[in-house]
This record gives structure tokens, sequence and C-alpha cells, in this order.
């Protein structure tokens, strides 16, 4: 037998997060969430080429997401929100987005364009939780189109965005303004609010 799930969800840990992930791990399903972890997120953890599912929420983990998990070809479900990460998301098309079905990054310090073209085509994509950033950009029709709770297996379930002036563009998100969900969307192209 071999260890598929390794979670370790709500434990007080503390120190750095392993560096020293290889292809022999087959771990599938990782989560160290809710603890009190610090450093950067470990590059190699990219070359565990069975995970699926990786949940490194709510620690105080800090850096760049490492250009190794661009690589990630089976991951479905990021989860990163809650922590001090910076930096910014490739624009080009990578393996990382062709399986996400769940990306969470929420209350970090990411910056710059978010690359929303990559997952006009993933019709699997059903969570990107970007609010409490940095992040700037237009949300497609296309994604928005999938907020539809007629399409079923492809419906977008959770889009949440900020939606503060320069940010992020959105006229079916769920907004936040000055990092406070505010239950208003903003028009695309436009300086004014309505209430849904």
């Amino acid at each position: 037998k071999r260890l598929r799930i390794l979670n370790l969800n709500n434990n007080s840990l503390t120190g750095y997060l392993p560096d020293k992930w290889d292809e022999n791990n087959l771990i599938e399903d990782f989560e160290v969430a809710n603890n009190d972890l610090t450093g950067p997120l470990p590059p190699t953890l990219a070359n565990a080429k069975f995970l699926k599912d990786v949940r490194l929420s709510r620690n105080q983990l800090t850096g760049d997401l490492p250009t190794s998990y661009y690589n990630f070809e089976n991951l479905e479900e990021l989860y990163l929100d809650e922590n001090m990460l910076t930096g910014e998301f490739p624009q080009t098309p990578e393996p990382f987005y062709d399986g996400l079905q769940e990306l969470s990054i929420h209350s970090n310090d990411f910056e710059g364009p978010f690359p929303f073209e990559n997952f006009e085509n993933t019709l699997r994509v059903k969570v990107l939780e970007l609010q409490r950033n940095n992040l700037e950009g237009v949300v497609p029709k296309d994604i928005c189109d999938r907020k539809d709770p007629s399409r079923a297996y492809t419906r977008l379930v959770s889009l949440a965005v900020d939606c503060d002036e320069g940010k992020i563009d959105c006229d079916c998100c769920t907004c936040y303004l000055n990092g406070t969900r505010a239950n208003r969307r903003r028009l695309r192209g436009r300086g004014e609010d309505i209430t849904n």
C-alpha cells in the first residue's frame, strides 16, 4: 500500500515546508492548512507528479509562486489563501492551468495582470477566489457565461475578485471593495457600481 493522502490541517505546525519532493513521491492529496508554517513554497513540490490537491491555506508562507509549479500537470485544486505570498502569475499558457478545477489565492500580496484568458477554454474550473490581492485585469464574457446554473458540470461556482478602481473589471463576480465584500458588481469599463 502507498500513502495517498497526507492531511496535517489544524495541528499548530511550525517551521518550513520540506523541499525534498521527487517523482517517486506518490501522494495525491497534501493538506497542511491552518498551521503556523513560514518560509517559501517548496519548489520541488512540483516533482510529485501524482499530486491533485494541495491546500496550504492560512499559514504565514512568503515569497513568489515557484516557476516549477507552472509544470504541474495533474493538479486539480490549489489553495494558497491567507498567506503572505507575492509575485505575478505567468501570462503564457502553462500545463499548470490545464487541469485546475479550484484556485484560491485570496488574502495574499499577488500583483500584476491575472491571466484570465488561460481559463477561458478550461471548462473544468469551478472556483477562482482572487480577492484581497493587487491583481488587475478584465474577466472575459466567456468566463462569466459559465456561472449559469444550467451548465451543471462546467458551471463556475465561485468567482471572487477585487473591484476597486484600477483592479479587476467584472460584471458577474462577487466583488470586494477595499477588501470588504460589497454585494456589488462593477460595470466593465465604467467607474460606477450597481447593486445586484
